[in-house]
C-alpha cells in the first residue's frame, strides 16, 4: 500500500511534535502521485494538519496544476485525441443521418450499423474526453460526487462492449444472409430485440465498474493554492487481484471471442462466395457455344473485381479490429498482473494513452468500413454533403468594385417541380444595379 498501516493521523501529529512534520508532509504528497489502483480503504487520511507544517512550495504548486503528463506530451495527446474525436464524431454522425433521412435505408441490417455508429459516438463524445481527463490529471477534477465516478467507468466500459458486440452481430448477420440465403430473413422487430440484448449484455458486463468504483477524498484546506481537497476515483475490488481477473475476463469477452467469431464468419463468407463464383464460371464455360456466351465473358472481369473487393473488405475488417484493440487489452493485463513501470506514472500513462488511442481509432475506421465502402451509404453521404454545398450557394449577396463603381449582385434560387413530379428544376436569377 502507499501509506503504511501505522501511518495514521495520530502518528503524523506526534511526528510533527518531534520536528519531522515537514519531511512527513513532503513524503505523503509525493506518495499521492502513485497509481490510484494501489490505494486501499485505509488511505482516507485527514490531511488538514499540513497547514501547521512547512511544506515544499514546489510540491503544492505541482498539485495545484493537477497534471500527470507535462509538455510536450501533454499538448500532443490533446491534439491527437481532438483529431480522433472530430473524425469519429463526423463519420458516425453521417451514418446515423444517412439512415434517419430516408425510410428506404431503415432496413433491419442497417439498424446494426446504426447501433455501431451510436456506440462509436459514445466513444467519441464521452469515453475519449473523460479518459483523456483521467490520463492527464493527478486527481479527480469533477467534484465530490461518487455517482459521477461510478458512471464514468460504467459508460466507458459499456460503449466499448456495445461497439465490439455490434461488430460481432454484423458479422453473424452477414454470415446468415450469404451462407444460408434460403432461410427466413431478419425482420425489424427481430433486429430491435437483438439490439436490446446487445445493450443489456454490455451493461451487465460493465456493471463491476459501477459497483466497485468509488471516490476517496482527502481534505486539504489550502485556499491560497486553490486546493481544498484531493479526490481519487478508485477501484476497490472485494477480492485480491480483482482488477486483474476483470481485465482477463474483458480480454476474453471483448477481444478474443469477437475476433474469433468475426474471423470465422468472414472466412466462411469468402469461401461461400468463391464457391458460387466457381459454380457460375463453370456454367458459363459450358454455355460457350450458345449465343449469350459473349455477355457472360464480359461479366467475368467485373465479377473477378467484385470478388477481390469483397474479400479485401472482409479481411480488412478482421485485421483492423485485431490491430486496434490488441494493444489496450495487453496493456491492461500486463499492468494489472505485473507492473513494469514502477513509480514512473507519467511514462505509464503515456503508454496507456497510445494503446487507448489505437482502440478508439476503431470509432474512426468503422464508418469507412461499414458506411463509405457500402454503395448505398456512400450515395447517401454524397447527397448529405451536397446539401451543405447547395445551402452555401443559395441566397447570397455580394458587392464587386469595378472602375470606381459598385455593383450589387443578388443571387436567389427558386426550385420548381417538373411535369413528372420527381425532377427538380433550378432557376437562378441575377439582378445587377449600379450605384453612382
Amino acid at each position: 500500500s502507499v501509506l503504511q498501516q501505522g501511518s495514521t493521523r495520530t502518528d503524523l501529529m506526534h511526528s510533527a511534535a518531534d520536528g519531522t512534520s515537514s519531511r512527513k508532509a513532503y513524503r505523503v504528497l509525493e506518495q499521492l502521485k502513485l497509481r490510484r489502483r494501489t490505494y486501499k480503504k485505509h488511505l482516507i487520511v485527514n490531511l488538514s494538519w499540513v497547514l501547521n507544517t512547512t511544506i515544499d512550495q514546489n510540491i503544492l504548486e505541482e498539485f495545484s496544476r493537477n497534471r500527470v503528463i507535462e509538455d510536450p506530451a501533454f499538448s500532443i495527446l490533446i491534439f491527437m485525441y481532438s483529431i480522433l474525436i472530430i473524425l469519429g464524431a463526423t463519420g458516425n454522425s453521417l451514418v446515423v443521418c444517412a439512415v434517419a433521412r430516408k425510410p428506404a435505408m431503415r432496413t433491419a441490417r442497417n439498424m446494426f450499423i446504426v447501433n455501431l455508429a451510436v456506440s462509436d459516438l459514445l466513444l467519441c463524445l464521452i469515453t475519449m474526453p473523460l479518459t483523456l481527463m483521467e490520463i492527464l490529471t493527478k486527481y479527480w477534477p469533477l467534484g465530490r460526487y461518487p455517482f459521477m465516478c461510478k458512471m464514468l467507468g460504467t459508460l466507458q466500459a459499456t460503449s466499448i462492449f456495445v461497439s465490439t458486440i455490434s461488430i460481432t452481430a454484423i458479422a453473424l448477420d452477414r454470415y446468415h444472409v450469404i451462407v444460408y440465403p434460403t432461410r427466413e430473413s431478419l425482420q425489424k422487430l427481430g433486429a430491435v430485440a437483438i439490439l436490446g440484448c446487445i445493450w443489456i449484455t454490455a451493461i451487465i458486463l460493465a456493471s463491476p465498474m459501477f459497483f466497485w468504483r468509488t471516490l476517496r477524498q482527502h481534505d486539504i484546506n489550502l485556499p491560497s493554492f486553490g486546493i481544498e481537497y484531493i479526490a481519487y476515483c478508485l477501484e476497490e475490488w472485494p477480492v485480491e487481484h480483482g482488477r486483474a481477473y476483470y481485465s482477463l475476463f474483458s480480454l476474453i469477452v471483448q477481444y478474443i471471442v469477437p475476433i474469433i467469431t468475426v474471423s470465422v464468419a468472414y472466412s466462411r463468407i469468402c469461401r461461400k462466395l468463391r464457391y458460387r463464383y466457381v459454380s457460375s464460371s463453370a456454367v458459363g464455360s459450358r454455355s460457350k457455344t450458345k449465343p449469350c456466351s459473349g455477355s457472360s465473358t464480359k461479366r467475368k472481369p467485373k465479377e473477378d473485381k467484385r470478388m477481390r473487393k469483397t474479400n479485401s473488405l472482409l479481411i480488412s475488417i478482421s485485421l483492423i479490429f485485431c490491430v486496434s484493440w490488441l494493444p489496450l487489452n495487453i496493456f491492461n493485463l500486463v499492468v494489472d498482473y505485473w507492473n513494469p513501470f514502477g513509480d514512473d506514472r507519467q511514462f505509464m500513462m503515456i503508454c496507456y494513452a497510445v494503446c487507448h488511442m489505437m482502440g478508439m481509432s476503431s470509432a474512426c475506421s468503422n464508418p469507412l468500413l461499414y458506411g463509405w465502402l457500402n454503395d448505398n451509404f456512400r450515395k447517401e453521404f454524397k447527397e448529405i454533403l451536397n446539401c451543405f454545398k447547395k445551402e452555401e450557394k443559395t441566397q447570397r449577396r455580394k458587392f464587386i468594385k469595378e472602375k470606381g463603381l459598385w455593383r450589387e449582385i443578388t443571387m436567389s434560387t427558386e426550385q420548381g417541380m417538373g411535369m413528372q413530379g420527381d425532377a427538380e428544376t433550378t432557376i437562378t436569377k441575377i439582378s445587377a444595379t449600379k450605384c453612382y
